[in-house]
């Protein structure tokens, strides 16, 4: 009896594992959603209309954005509440979670569960992530992005479906928003490049491998979001409004107006109309100047404008790109959608067409009433001290050089945070919730340290004890 109860203890193991990681991840992905339970829906920001919109009705609404978030509205709603859509995002992250505390802790299943745990509880209570997670919004998968691509080119250890999963999470992810697929494409440059130094030259075959790994998702995200655009009318292209957001940035740092001083009225411009009052910030441009509404339908001046200027200031749109760049990575705080929210008739209105029987719970919010910047500006206080004490200790962690998966992750995690930071604030500006968006990635980073040094700690004290029981053993 005593030989068969120890042969069938590790089946009933296997079979409890599965079980219970689904319930702790179903109970986690219930807590992350807390700032949309405190709020009575899910949060929303001024471009939550233009993608329920587009998911609804496939329709193109100006400035043009990547529709793969609109299609996942869609299709993670089903078509009933945008509940279901918050939902389906925070199973995703606990997903991709489970992964890397599996893979950070070399696939110790004890530690990693409780690894998992503790690195929930922070993430939820000190970082941005339950606030991207609860926002009908693409940013929360920046983070999951990272985390996806990340592991499908390291976690040698995963199975073959948990790869696949895994893949299509990152295709999911980059077709989400259009800022993500070109940080897509960075980022799986420099994982290969990393992957390239950390292994021997006899491993090249595995590069390959996880090459092939990354750009399987990249061309399907791609070739998918051209699709859908050719689809709405707009052609089989990647980014029909490419222009409009690079030609605002270029008005806010004043190039583009020296451009058109420099040139009018020599081209047979619009915007030279405008000489004597041309817009002074993005926003102005997209969505309060009568400029933008005039050039719709003429890309071609957009597109001159916007080349144009790059070519007659190429030092001051380098260095202006460079001043933005370390400008947005210092820019990280919290609840940036809850704060600059000024769409409240627009989507008060597009509510009632996409969720009718949500309209009541969206009025009643308290988003809707503005009661919900207070506990999004205590958290952006806290989150963001976190960021920095995260980031000052992973790097001395990094420096002694003990942990070598951590370590890695954690370069990975700031090579991904500057690629962000460069892509965004390159073309289209600087704005809080651009950097905000993968920022609990240090902190993620900071409780693997935590978690190891802990193992460690606890591995010496199981030696040093029996090392001390025979020197207090009576002599005979």
């Amino acid at each position: 009896m005593e030989e068969a109860s120890c042969k069938s203890l590790p089946a009933k193991e296997k079979q409890d594992y599965p079980v219970r990681r689904f319930f702790v991840g179903a109970m986690a992905a219930c807590v992350l959603l807390w700032p949309a339970l405190y709020n009575g829906y899910p949060t929303i920001f001024s471009d939550t209309g233009g993608y329920l919109l587009t998911g609804k009705f496939f329709l193109a609404l100006p400035p043009f954005r990547a529709p793969g978030y609109a299609l996942f509205t869609r299709l993670a709603s089903v078509g009933i509440s945008g509940w279901f859509t918050v939902v389906v995002q925070a199973a995703m992250v606990v997903y991709v979670l489970y992964q890397a505390c599996d893979y950070l802790v070399e696939g110790d299943r004890k530690l990693a569960d409780l690894y998992f745990l503790g690195s929930f509880a922070v993430l939820t209570a000190l970082t941005s992530l339950p606030w991207l997670v609860s926002l009908l919004m693409p940013d929360v998968f920046a983070g999951v992005l990272f985390l996806s691509a990340f592991l499908v080119v390291f976690a040698e250890e995963l199975r073959p479906t948990q790869r696949i999963a895994l893949a299509a999470i990152f295709a999911v992810s980059a077709a989400a928003h259009a800022s993500l697929l070109p940080i897509g494409v960075l980022f799986a440059v420099t994982l290969i490049f990393l992957r390239l130094f950390r292994r021997p030259a006899h491993a090249l075959p595995s590069a390959r491998s996880a090459l092939g790994w990354l750009l399987v998702p990249i061309l399907a995200a791609g070739i998918g979001t051209a699709a859908l655009n050719r689809q709405m009318g707009l052609g089989f292209q990647l980014s029909p409004s490419r222009n409009s957001f690079l030609m605002a940035r270029l008005f806010g740092d004043g190039l583009a107006s020296d451009f058109l001083h420099a040139n009018c009225p020599t081209p047979n411009f619009i915007s030279c109309q405008y000489l004597s009052q041309l817009p002074q910030t993005q926003e102005e441009f997209l969505f309060q100047h009568p400029l933008y509404p005039e050039l719709k339908g003429h890309e071609d001046e957009m597109e001159a404008v916007v080349s144009g200027t790059i070519r007659a200031y190429p030092v001051r749109f380098l260095k202006s790109s460079i001043k933005e760049t370390a400008l947005q990575l210092a820019s990280l705080r919290t609840g940036d959608e809850i704060r600059s929210y000024g769409a409240r008739e627009w989507n008060s209105n597009v509510i009632p067409l996409v969720f009718p029987g949500d309209f009541q719970a969206f009025l009643e919010g308290r988003q809707y009433r503005d009661h919900l910047t207070p506990a999004a500006d205590a958290s952006a206080a806290l989150d963001t001290t976190v960021f920095w004490l995260s980031v000052a200790t992973s790097l001395l962690l990094a420096w002694a050089g003990r942990f070598g998966r951590i370590n890695l992750f954690f370069y990975a995690a700031a090579a991904f945070l500057l690629i962000n930071a460069a892509v965004c604030a390159t073309f289209a500006g600087v704005f809080d919730r651009y950097q905000g968006r993968v920022a609990w990635i240090m902190p993620f980073c900071l409780t693997a340290y935590v978690c190891c040094l802990a193992r460690e700690w606890k591995n010496s004290e199981a030696k040093v004890l029996p090392e001390m029981e025979e020197l207090e053993a009576p002599v005979e």
